[in-house]
């Protein structure tokens, strides 16, 4: 029988134009206004991929008709913010042609990313080795392929059984001699010749640390160990989940079931990748082609997600990994434009979701060499902290699902360190000061304003031991949406007027911090570790760089260590990966602290449940 193929036409598309960026774009119904966004190239917040709990992707609704309220709006958004037309974009569905207008404080603009870390030796030895090669030119009577002459020259300096070349690098070369009278620079990595360079061109690497929230990117220089650039991006995949357990969940979910195509997590990450690496060779003047290995770091999920492997085991109990030990992949499979065979290397993880970054962090920072009790916190979406006792033989390790409240998400005002983030508060009798980054009029609170702010309501006796507003206090107001403490009159010009801490605010926290003071208590029980005992606290990532130590102390965040020196290194992941980058003897000590390390699941650890329910109280300061 004969079938005919009838081609409906596809509904109208609505247009939608945005403000103040003058930006618009066409939509077919059913696109959510957080799409559109994205699809006009507007960098909209939003942290849990669009499921309308991050709060951070508001917009305001100036002419058009849009879908009816959903109850997540009604939760969060005020009556006089629905009065001025605020909605979630995530949540909102065009009915017809709209204009919108995107508040400052929902773009993700002059984003703070914490590059620098502390700044240790870092011993070279190199992974790959450059020659200059002089070849002679091709004759009758010497008639013989490019490679062999180039494989011949080498065989000058090189003591290999046999030397091999990547078919790419091959590719490069026939053009590369006669275009530098038969002269190039050979890059090879160990007994694999894995690129070609014009003559005298240095071979350069990329180390990479790829955070769940954000990713940092560093040239290096191989042969000198020097840092030639660095850049910043935010990890796209944060639109699919603000934690790793969304992404996971995300990536099984929409797994492609043939297996033929990288999933749309790992194209997402692998293309900002390669974004960053062709701005940093832009930045210097030099060439993809120079770029010979890559070192990436990162937790378990992140690498998972990256290099496509299967994750529905690593999502559920009890977070098994696919692998554990170093990979050593072609940059090229990874879709990273680079020098023909160049590799990347991803460090070694330890268990569950304590990944490459925690590895590269103790490289960074030495705490496997420690004399004393050192304790190590890298805190993030995902906190990750080890504990190192000169006296005994191994380190243990655990990772604290520590969540993106202090990035901001799910935090009425809550926003990334970004210009016009108040980034430190300060409570006196009759008053709020505060500081906001880059000295602009403020706009919601970042992490380290937040911390700030909750430890002075405590300070002040605002807040009970469980962290609930006593309201019998005059400066606890009652708000649209409950009892309320306001930090600031923003500039309503901007998109935002009053800054405010809610209770569902300091609920947040609770979580977040009850989950890493958990992490610490049983870590130091599991070690038979009293307080006093620990001397070095290591503080490290881009929020422990910024909080102030004492408040964190002063809402048990982190527990008092009085015989403790604490250290705020920044990156110190970052750092890890560009020593593991130049080095192979890094390379070497990052497997032995991989064999060296316990993970310790904090599910199974008896009296987590008591140990996070204390971590969620707030002690009595005395001021």
């Amino acid at each position: 029988m004969h079938k005919m193929r009838i081609n409906m036409p596809l509904p109208p598309k609505h247009h939608i134009s945005f403000s103040p960026s003058d930006r618009s774009v066409d939509i077919l119904p059913g696109t959510s206004l957080l799409e559109a966004a994205w699809m006009a190239g507007i960098r909209l917040a939003s942290t849990c991929g669009g499921n309308g709990k991050c709060l951070q992707c508001r917009i305001i609704i100036r002419d058009g008709k849009t879908s009816p309220l959903h109850p997540a709006e009604l939760k969060s958004l005020t009556e006089g913010e629905l009065e001025e037309g605020y909605r979630l974009a995530c949540c909102t569905f065009p009915l017809s042609d709209l204009a919108i207008h995107i508040p400052e404080q929902s773009l993700l603009t002059d984003i703070r990313l914490q590059l620098e870390g502390i700044s240790g030796e870092k011993t070279l030895e190199p992974i790959i080795d450059v020659w200059e090669i002089h070849v002679q030119a091709p004759s009758p009577e010497d008639p013989r392929a490019d490679l062999d002459r180039v494989k011949e020259g080498l065989e000058n300096y090189i003591n290999a059984v046999e030397l091999t070349a990547d078919i790419g690098s091959t590719r490069q070369l026939s053009s590369l001699l006669r275009e530098n009278d038969w002269r190039v620079s050979s890059y090879v990595r160990s007994n694999e010749i894995i690129g070609f360079g014009p003559h005298g061109s240095p071979p350069l690497g990329v180390a990479i640390d790829l955070g769940t929230t954000k990713i940092a990117a560093y040239l290096m220089n191989l042969l000198t160990g020097r840092e030639l650039a660095a850049v910043g991006a935010l990890n796209p995949q944060a639109r699919y989940g603000d934690d790793v357990m969304t992404r996971l969940r995300y990536a099984v979910n929409n797994a492609d079931p043939s297996g033929r195509s990288p999933g749309k997590l790992a194209q997402e990450v692998r293309g900002t990748i390669r974004d960053m690496i062709a701005g940093l060779v832009e930045k210097t003047g030099d060439s993809l082609s120079q770029v010979a290995d890559l070192c990436i770091v990162g937790n378990t999920a992140m690498t998972h997600l990256l290099l496509d492997l299967p994750v529905r085991q690593l999502a559920a109990s009890p977070y098994v990994a696919s692998v554990s030990q170093a990979i050593d992949i072609k940059a090229r499979d990874l879709d990273i434009v680079a020098s023909p065979g160049a590799y990347a290397h991803i460090l070694p993880s330890i268990g569950g979701f304590v990944g490459a970054d925690h590895i590269a962090m103790i490289l960074a920072t030495d705490i496997d060499r420690a004399t004393g009790i050192s304790l190590g916190i890298d805190i993030g979406t995902n906190t990750e902290i080890v504990l190192r006792r000169p006296d005994k033989t191994r380190m243990v390790s655990a990772s604290c699902p520590s969540g993106p409240a202090f990035e901001g998400a799910h935090i009425t005002d809550g926003i990334r360190a970004m210009k016009g983030a108040i980034e430190s508060v300060k409570l006196t009798v009759n008053s709020v000061e505060y500081r906001t980054i880059g000295d602009a009029s403020a706009i919601g609170l970042c992490g380290s304003g937040i911390i700030d702010a909750i430890a002075e309501l405590n300070k002040w006796d605002l807040i009970d031991e469980r962290g609930r507003f006593k309201k019998t206090n005059g400066r606890i107001i009652a708000g649209e949406q409950g009892l309320e403490f306001q930090v600031a009159q923003g500039d309503g010009k901007k998109g935002k007027g009053r800054i405010v801490i809610r209770q569902r605010d300091i609920d947040e926290i609770q979580l977040a911090k009850g989950a890493i003071r958990a992490g610490i208590a049983a870590l130091l029980e599991v070690t038979g570790t009293s307080p006093d005992m620990v001397g070095e606290v290591i503080l490290a990532g881009a929020f422990g760089s910024f909080i102030n130590i004492l408040n964190a102390v002063n809402i048990n965040l982190l527990p008092w260590f009085p015989n403790a020196r604490y250290k705020q290194v920044g990156n110190a992941a970052g750092q890890g990966a560009k020593m593991a980058l130049v080095s192979k003897n890094e390379r070497r000590r990052a497997q032995q602290i991989s064999a060296q390390t316990n993970y310790l699941e904090l599910t199974t650890h008896p009296g987590f449940n008591r140990l996070f329910a204390d971590g969620m109280m707030f002690p009595k300061i005395i001021r």
